[in-house]
């Protein structure tokens, strides 16, 4: 599947059809309906943003992924809301649910708001490397 391509709806349509035609209790159902229809929005304000299809694509296939192993409703907010890796103060440590592509839209959006401390801009760097490692080697860094 070549994500750089794809629509992220196209990714999400056999976990939407499983979630409907599955064989999981009602609730489970409703929650991870709802959860999708939630992530399934964010990827279209990021699209609408104008963030790479890759991106959105790959943040698709991971939420839908974890999606379809919760059952808790608790856990379907930690997976829906973008994660904020935790600083120890020497690094960042990403958060179980966290997705490296969401988090260099994150990046991105608050690098728009105002300048990223050197620890930032170093994490933003990572992710860019290991996320989009061909369109990284254009960069000077």
């Amino acid at each position: 599947m070549d994500l750089k391509k794809m629509d992220f709806t196209v990714v999400m349509i056999p976990y939407f059809a499983e979630v409907i035609a599955g064989e999981i209790p009602d609730h489970i159902r409703f929650l991870r309906f709802e959860a999708m229809k939630r992530v399934q929005d964010s990827l279209y304000y990021y699209e609408k943003l104008g963030y790479m299809p890759k991106l959105l694509c790959a943040i698709a296939e991971k939420k839908c992924k974890y999606i379809m192993a919760a059952t808790a409703k608790a856990d379907m907010e930690q997976i829906v809301k973008p994660r904020c890796p935790h600083y120890d103060g020497n690094r960042f440590i990403p958060d179980k649910y966290g997705i490296p592509e969401e988090e260099i839209i994150c990046w991105s959006e608050t690098s728009l708001k105002a300048p990223l401390n050197s620890e930032a801009c170093k994490r933003y760097r990572e992710l860019f490397q290991q996320v989009l490692p061909e369109e990284s080697r254009l960069l000077p860094f």
